[in-house]
This record gives C-alpha cells, sequence and structure tokens, in this order.
C-alpha cells in the first residue's frame, strides 16, 4: 500500500462533508473523488476542498483505479450496495452507521468484505469519544469492580428531521435502525459481554403523522454475564434544545460508578437566538480542520489500512447491532420479548 490512502466520498451530507474534511487534513490521507446524489453538494464539497473529480454516477467511484478507500455516507438504503461494490471493486470501506437496512444486507456485505481481503470499518464515532475511551479504561482496571447495569440516552432535537423527507421508517428503519445502533454498539461493547434478550417499547410520538417515522423508543437489554441495560432514544426534543444531539451514559459497577454526559461541554453560547451548547466530544465546532471523535476515527481507520491493523469497529461490530436493532424492532412491534442468538461483534 502506498504511504498516502486516496479516499473517494459517497454521499455529501453532514456526515460526508465532515468526513471529507478529516480525510482532507489527514497528513496519510487523500480525498480524490466525491460523489453526491445531488450533483450540486459534490460540486460545493469539491470546490472547497480542491477535488477535481465530483459528480453523481458512483460507478465512476468503483471503477477508480485512483481510489484505495471509500467512504460510504450516503442515505441507508445504498449503504449495502455502494459497500459491496466498492469492495468487490477491491477498495477499504468506512461505512457511515447504520450499517444496513436489513440484516440480510449486513450479511451481504459481510460477505463482500471476507471475499475481498479489504478492510471493512464501521462509523460507531461514540467509541473514539475520549470520555468514552477514558471510561473503557477504567472498567477494564477494575476502578469501578464488574459493570452491571448501564443506562444510555441519545436524545434529537425535531428540528434535525426538518425537511428530510427520506427520514421515515422504510427507508431508515426509524429510530432504532436510524441511531439507536451507535448505543447498542456502546453498550455491547462497554459491558463486554452479549446480549441474550431484548425488549423495546416504539412509538411516533412527537413528530407529524406525514414523517412516518418512529421517533422514540426504549430498549432494556439483559446480557449474558448478568448485566442490565436501558437504551432511550428519541427525535422528539422541542427544537429550541441547546444541542443537536443529547447524549449520556450511567454505568453502575459492583465497587461503584461512572457518568458521562456528552452535552454538558465546556462551550456554552448565548446569543438573541438563544442558547446553544458547542460539541467539544464528537464534531467540535472549529474553523480549522476537524477535531474530536471524528478526527480520531479518521486516524484509526487510514492508520489501520495504510499498516494492516484490525479496525476497532469492524463489519461484525455493524452486524451486531443490526441483530439487536432488528430484534428491538420486532419486540417494539410484537409487545414480545425477542431471545438472542450468539452473534457476537468486537
Amino acid at each position: 500500500m502506498a504511504e498516502t490512502l486516496r479516499v473517494a466520498l459517497a454521499g455529501a451530507g453532514k456526515a460526508g462533508s465532515l468526513l471529507a474534511r478529516a480525510f482532507h487534513h489527514h497528513p496519510r490521507a487523500a480525498v480524490t473523488r466525491i460523489c453526491s446524489g445531488s450533483d450540486a453538494s459534490a460540486r460545493v464539497l469539491a470546490g472547497e476542498l480542491g477535488v477535481h473529480d465530483f459528480g453523481s454516477m458512483y460507478s465512476d467511484v468503483a471503477a477508480d483505479p485512483a481510489v484505495d478507500a471509500v467512504v460510504v455516507a450516503s442515505p441507508n438504503a445504498f449503504h449495502c450496495g455502494q459497500t459491496v461494490s466498492a469492495l468487490r471493486a477491491g477498495k477499504h470501506v468506512y461505512c457511515e452507521k447504520p450499517m444496513a437496512n436489513s440484516v440480510a444486507e449486513a450479511e451481504t456485505m459481510l460477505a463482500a468484505a471476507s471475499e475481498s481481503g479489504r478492510t471493512l470499518m464501521l462509523g460507531f464515532t461514540e467509541r473514539f469519544n475520549q470520555p468514552v475511551l477514558e471510561a473503557k479504561s477504567r472498567i477494564e482496571q477494575g476502578e469501578i469492580g464488574q459493570p452491571v447495569m448501564l443506562l444510555a440516552r441519545r436524545c434529537h432535537p425535531k428540528f434535525i428531521v426538518r425537511g428530510r423527507s427520506w427520514l421515515n421508517d422504510r427507508e431508515t428503519g426509524g429510530v432504532i435502525n436510524y441511531v439507536g445502533t451507535h448505543n447498542l454498539d456502546l453498550v455491547c461493547w462497554l459491558l463486554d459481554s452479549q446480549p441474550e434478550r431484548i425488549y423495546a417499547e416504539t412509538g411516533r410520538l412527537v413528530l407529524p403523522p406525514e414523517q412516518e417515522f418512529t421517533d422514540s423508543a426504549v430498549m432494556t437489554l439483559r446480557f449474558r454475564n448478568g448485566a442490565i441495560a436501558t437504551l432511550y432514544e428519541s427525535f422528539g426534543y422541542p427544537d429550541p434544545y441547546p444541542a443537536g444531539c443529547d447524549r449520556s451514559l450511567e454505568i453502575l459497577g459492583t465497587k461503584g460508578a461512572m457518568t458521562i454526559d456528552l452535552m454538558r461541554q465546556p462551550l456554552s453560547v448565548f446569543s438573541p437566538t438563544g442558547t446553544s451548547v458547542g460539541d467539544a466530544v464528537t464534531w467540535p465546532w472549529s474553523a480549522g480542520p476537524p477535531e474530536g471523535a471524528v478526527a480520531a476515527i479518521v486516524d484509526h481507520f487510514v492508520e489501520a489500512v495504510l499498516d494492516s491493523k484490525p479496525v476497532l469497529t469492524s463489519g461484525a461490530a455493524g452486524m451486531q447491532a443490526m441483530v439487536l436493532a432488528t430484534a428491538a424492532s420486532r419486540a417494539g412491534a410484537t409487545g414480545e420479548v425477542q431471545v438472542l442468538g450468539g452473534r457476537r461483534g468486537p
């Protein structure tokens, strides 16, 4: 592998643009092509980064010999097809969460990665937040004893949904699949165990009916090691809410406890338009290169590919989150506890 990883972006929305900037500023990477369903979005991002090859034809990305890796940051419905075609073309893939829209799609992606021998990494950025990494380290050191109970919250204000007609159950799988996979991955990693059963209550509780999006869910998981976790997910918080995503964790151990509050961050802004909380951890506000978890996860991917190292958030981790999200959605629809099999994700 060359010393510089040549990267193509599939998707020029919020996540795609931020990831493109992180790869652009990485000393061992270069963005060589940008593809988006919107020619205008691709043109704007390409102009900002000085990228000459851009457009809306994804087939050009997979066929480009000047591309070593593809970042799939398109809407969920395209994840499987774009990932598989890139892997079969010999490209490494960084795929945004959720991995896909179904377990069957995720299995197809895993098979393509195995057959190609290329890296498939999932964009579970929460594992790369410094407070979360510190919590994981302290848990492993035994500081709070054996973790036995965990509460995870992930709450978005309603304005995140406005104008996104594609943000519906059919195209995203609802709140559980669309963003709940972040916490499903996180709790398995922090508790270092696999769930044996899961239950959920879900509903379209706040957003207008025409959105056709399940905006709220509460999940409860029992793990093989006896631990219990509850996940609270919502897209129904008020528009004036001061953060784009309010996330927190509480972890109880046999000898102590710890909390992580990613909303109560160092920067608060009070202006005539209201109060806002600057993200100092995951997607930090900065006029310069991206920092925080997004920079850390990009660095991890580049190093893994160029130096032939394993990735922390593998395709298997994405599959595990998909299996859990699917089971939780089924539990919410049927009112029945779902007993789980033995899939494991690192």
